[in-house]
């Protein structure tokens, strides 16, 4: 294996009357975006990002619980594989760790969850705003999913303890992970793609 610089950018995160966004973005062996809105948020342009994962304009608000139109369908059957019911319980095991509750499987978040990772493998990119679905908040309304607060981790790996690791060792991500109001997950890991496995985190309270 290639040794590879490992460098890491973590945006600015904006708070106030119209809430803000975080994003961070780490070039291989791992690769993660972080991308967080609140209620409230209007989210500002993202900064710029390295070239080897560079997001999009960060997603505007979308109003939660806004009715879906005509849903795409997602795969059947949202029953986690081994390797997604792995990260869940990394996953918990870190928000135990913090006295926090644990996130609950939520089946139609999965199911949206390994969309995305099918996609970004299938169209050959790394980044939270899809050219299919758009924004993760956009796919979710798409997708029939309701929330007052939703999030997304993204992480490329060969492994999941190497991807949780990322995550946990990221600022931005970590914070998704431990964020008190979110209350499930959908947790989607996909075969495929530069990194081996991608692995996609969308979080919601």
């Amino acid at each position: 294996m290639k040794k590879l610089v490992v460098a890491s950018v973590l945006g600015a995160s904006l708070f106030g009357a119209n809430a803000g966004i975080s994003e961070a973005a780490s070039s291989c062996p791992f690769a993660s975006l972080n991308n967080n809105q609140t209620q409230q948020a209007q989210a500002a342009p993202a900064p710029q990002q390295q070239q080897q994962a560079a997001p999009a304009p960060a997603p505007q608000q979308e109003q939660a619980k806004a009715p879906a139109e005509a849903a795409p369908k997602a795969e059947a059957g949202a029953e986690l594989t081994a390797q997604e019911k792995q990260m869940l319980d990394l996953v918990n095991q870190e928000r135990e760790k913090q006295g926090l509750p644990a996130l609950k499987a939520d089946p139609e978040l999965t199911k949206v969850a390994r969309v995305k990772a099918k996609d970004m493998i299938d169209n050959n990119y790394f980044d939270h705003n899809s050219p299919t679905y758009g924004s993760p908040f956009d796919m979710m309304k798409k997708f029939g999913v309701e929330y007052n607060t939703a999030g997304e981790n993204l992480a490329g790996n060969s492994s999941v303890d190497g991807a949780h690791t990322s995550l946990m060792n990221s600022q931005g991500h970590r914070e998704n992970i431990l964020k008190s109001e979110y209350t499930s997950v959908g947790i989607g890991v996909v075969d495929g793609g530069q990194y081996g496995k991608m692995f996609v985190q969308m979080f919601k309270g």
